[in-house]
């Protein structure tokens, strides 16, 4: 049997401004456990000192490495060169820009097959790295965007060349994430203190300014002041969290919105929601979508990026611009008034999931993986 691929996973920090995980972490957590253990062996690498993210994939038995560094550190470069040359992996694969530079540079230095996998099309970019983006267009192997708008990003943004960047879609374990049985779901909201009369609407999420809350929480006054027996969920942590419940006090809706921080039960809490809302600015393919997708919860999203790409309007969810909280709440109402739309709606984006499971994700990396070191199946 031939020797394993092995691959290096380069992260510059697992958590992002206070919050414990984020999407490419939950990746991580998803994808190395599906890869096949015979054929590939996997490396997980993170520039940023060690911290309470690095110690959650700690937890989940994925081992991350944690090179104890600032992403400007050239102690970086001459780390990465070490491991490299000592332990000799077939391919790079980074994710996020401090490790994209530094891998393709250890790549030409080292002949290593480099990819960049980026998540997102982001509004704005450093200025430094749009210069080492054009310096280093070509010493990426393969560009992997999340969406075809991340894609354009690369190629227009980001100086990849275009015959180089591949769309390869993100996915959820849908295994995990299953329509929830009534009395399933009635455990779940007695858990969170909803009565059996209310309707609960929820977003899950990173809290920082990329996935709009704030927008969200003002949509949510306005559906509360016309349905005042609707509760709210925000889930997830982040360096917002406090601005957030300040913002829900000032708005009159503190005592009818639940906080849930750092939820490491994701289906459970789903499974209390009666319709999902993705207030996001911005985004590249979040992965609650796909889990939104695969519980049938009709969604209520800002049509950006990737949820645009996912989502079609009236066909597996409702769509309204970024940043128009009146927008949001239209469609949260309307959700919440006519009961027969959300169900077509959530029955669609069901059985749209099942195109974004995670394993075929991981198929497509490592037939990539195969074809750059030469290998065949």
């Amino acid at each position: 049997m031939p020797a394993p691929i092995r691959v290096f996973h380069l992260c510059d920090k697992f958590g992002i401004r206070g919050a414990r995980t984020h999407g490419v972490s939950r990746l991580f957590s998803w994808w190395f456990p599906r890869f096949d253990a015979a054929e590939f062996e996997l490396r997980l690498i993170g520039i940023r000192p060690p911290d309470e993210a690095s110690a959650h994939l700690e937890r989940q038995g994925l081992a991350p490495l944690s090179l104890g560094r600032h992403r400007f550190s050239p102690r970086v470069l001459s780390d990465l060169l070490a491991m490299v040359r000592r332990d000799r992996p077939h391919i790079l694969h980074a994710h996020g820009y401090a490790t994209s530079d530094y891998a393709r540079i250890v790549g030409l230095l080292t002949g290593t097959r480099v990819i960049v996998h980026e998540h997102a099309a982001f509004p704005t970019i450093p200025g430094y790295q749009r210069v080492v983006d054009r310096l280093l267009s070509r010493a990426a192997d393969v560009g992997i965007a999340v969406s075809a708008s991340t894609r354009e990003f690369m190629v227009r943004r980001r100086a990849f060349p275009a015959n180089r960047v591949r769309v390869v879609f993100n996915g959820a374990p849908l295994e995990e994430f299953k329509r929830p049985t009534r009395d399933a779901k009635r455990a779940h909201r007695e858990r969170l203190g909803f009565g059996g009369d209310e309707l609960v609407i929820g977003t899950v999420g990173r809290l920082d300014h990329q996935k709009g809350t704030t927008y969200f929480l003002q949509a949510a006054a306005h559906v509360h002041r016309l349905r005042p027996r609707t509760r709210f969920v925000v889930a997830g942590d982040g360096h917002l969290l406090e601005e957030h419940r300040a913002e829900a006090e000032a708005l009159g809706i503190a005592g009818h919105t639940t906080f849930t921080g750092f939820c490491e039960d994701v289906p459970a809490l789903q499974s209390a929601l009666d319709l999902q809302v993705f207030p996001s600015l911005w985004e590249g393919t979040p992965l609650t979508v796909f889990e939104a997708m695969a519980m049938g919860l009709p969604i209520v999203s800002t049509a950006v990026d990737g949820l645009a790409e996912v989502l079609r309007h009236r066909e597996n969810a409702l769509l309204a611009p970024a940043r128009d909280p009146e927008a949001l709440a239209a469609g949260m109402l309307e959700l919440v008034d006519d009961a027969a739309l959300a169900a077509r709606l959530g029955a669609r984006a069901e059985q749209d999931s099942r195109r974004f499971d995670v394993c075929a994700t991981v198929r497509e990396l490592e037939a990539i993986y195969r074809e750059l070191v030469g290998a065949r199946p």
